[in-house]
């Protein structure tokens, strides 16, 4: 009986370091991990040992014969990653090697770390496994470490919210000190900590939404940010208080996973009748094609296995592509096609359900008021969509720090993890940059792992050359 990885998997790649029988793929380092969504279990290697379920840190992975009836496709599609990569050609791991240490024992380097989420946390990692006198301050501007893993993620998302076990060794470690409530470059400049350490790693993520549209007070008070939301639900008891009622239509601007996460939310407040439950039907505006959409697959089966709640596509939207065999675009072609009435308001459901309506190459080129209340949102293909809210899940960008360069993608410029200028390209001494700062809002918690790898290695090559 074989173990199979589940939607949930944070790519951490753990497990591959355990696997007896190297049958988890693809492993870092090897064609096709930065792209997976999951790593997968060839089912004719593994040997049910179990040591892949003790190293996993989002609890992803499961005996087969365990499998809830949602978690089966998990099987199906294990195996079918192994059987479309021929023998010869299936992966292989890459050889161990030993990484360079940051330097002598006597050295005795200070490193500054700029937030405390999954990037700096496996930064930490890294630094501390290659120095035993390396001493670590982490500055964070909030007054509990974790970042968006425990502000932002979703608490639907128990295995993923679960890896905050993971900073219990290294944020504890006596060599690390962290500074809360502190902001770098408000409370303290970059400047400063130039002066004081031998080098900082930003590890601030990218946090700040994408704007859309123009400033609040001209788009109305109906408009949300889904971070807002999701931070206000994971932060207290108090929860979302929105300004307006919400119902009873919504629009979710954006479909990746945190626009998702917000639909779950409404259909859950629903029920316990709280801040959405006068939403009866919520319309996803997605800027892409179905084919190249935001969402994973595991967070599209989630939706559909929301209790109340129907989930259809717009006939008017951009359909999946003909011919589509890959069974995520199949299962959305087979979705029921439903019209959006906007001047007439939701569709009644059935039984009081949560009509979802995925409308797909929706890019939004207007956000503002409506003339009879409410907001009203247009998009490049001249439709205009009227509802009584719209929540904004479009995306993260890196906050603007003084002295640190930013990009026009929202990114910090960099060459392997170690931070240019803008405008000559040359390298900043001293400054690093890692996780989605670094390559821009995408990939899972576990995505930070080689990433941290990558930029410590290059910290390490540059405080060698000084010597």
């Amino acid at each position: 009986m074989t173990h199979v990885v589940l939607g949930h998997c944070c790519k951490d790649a753990s497990c591959v370091r355990v696997c007896p029988q190297n049958c988890i793929h693809p492993a870092p380092g090897e064609a096709g991990f930065e792209s997976a969504e999951t790593l997968y279990i060839d089912p004719r290697s593994c040997i049910d040992c179990t040591a892949c379920v003790e190293a996993c840190p989002a609890s992803a992975i499961k005996p087969e014969w365990m499998l809830t009836v949602t978690e089966r496709p998990y099987a199906a599609r294990n195996a079918e990653f192994f059987e479309q990569a021929p023998a010869k050609s299936r992966p292989r791991s890459r050889r161990i090697r030993f990484e360079q240490p940051l330097g002598k024992p006597s050295d005795r380097l200070k490193i500054a770390v700029v937030g405390s989420g999954p990037a700096a946390m496996y930064t930490i990692r890294e630094l501390l496994r290659r120095s035993t006198s390396v001493r670590v301050t982490v500055f964070e501007q909030h007054g509990e470490i974790g970042g968006l893993l425990r502000r932002g993620v979703s608490r639907d998302h128990v295995g993923v919210r679960d890896m905050m076990r993971l900073f219990d060794v290294p944020f504890n470690d006596d060599r690390v000190t962290i500074i809360h409530n502190t902001e770098v470059g408000v409370d303290v400049s970059v400047e400063d900590l130039r002066t004081r350490f031998d080098a900082i790693v930003l590890a601030c993520g990218a946090s700040q939404p994408t704007r859309l549209g123009p400033a609040t007070a001209d788009r109305g008070e109906c408009v949300y940010e889904a971070i807002d939301l999701l931070v206000a639900e994971n932060s207290g008891a108090s929860g979302f208080r929105p300004r307006g009622p919400l119902g009873p239509r919504s629009l979710v601007i954006g479909a990746g996973n945190v626009a998702f996460d917000v639909i779950r939310w409404m259909a859950r407040t629903r029920d316990r009748g709280a801040a959405a439950r006068a939403v009866t039907e919520v319309v996803v505006l997605s800027r892409s094609a179905p084919d190249r959409a935001s969402f994973t697959p595991s967070a599209f089966y989630e939706l559909l296995d929301l209790e109340n709640a129907e989930v259809l596509i717009d006939r008017s939207g951009r359909p999946p592509s003909a011919g589509a065999d890959a069974p995520l675009l199949r299962d959305i072609s087979a979705l029921p096609a439903a019209d959006i009435c906007a001047g007439d308001g939701p569709t009644p459901t059935d039984a009081g359900r949560l009509r979802v309506v995925l409308s797909f190459g929706q890019e939004v080129t207007g956000l503002g008021k409506a003339v009879a209340g409410g907001v009203a949102v247009s998009t490049t293909t001249g439709r205009t969509f009227l509802a009584d809210s719209a929540i904004c899940a479009t995306g993260f960008t890196t906050k603007q720090i003084d002295g640190i360069p930013v990009d026009e993608r929202g990114v910090v410029p960099n060459r392997r993890g170690r931070v240019i200028s803008l405008e000559t390209g040359e390298p900043l001494d001293g400054l690093y940059v890692v996780g989605w700062a670094k390559r821009g809002a995408v990939g899972g918690v576990g995505d930070n792992r080689s990433c941290a790898t990558g930029t410590v290695t290059q910290l390490a090559a540059d405080l060698h050359s000084r010597v």
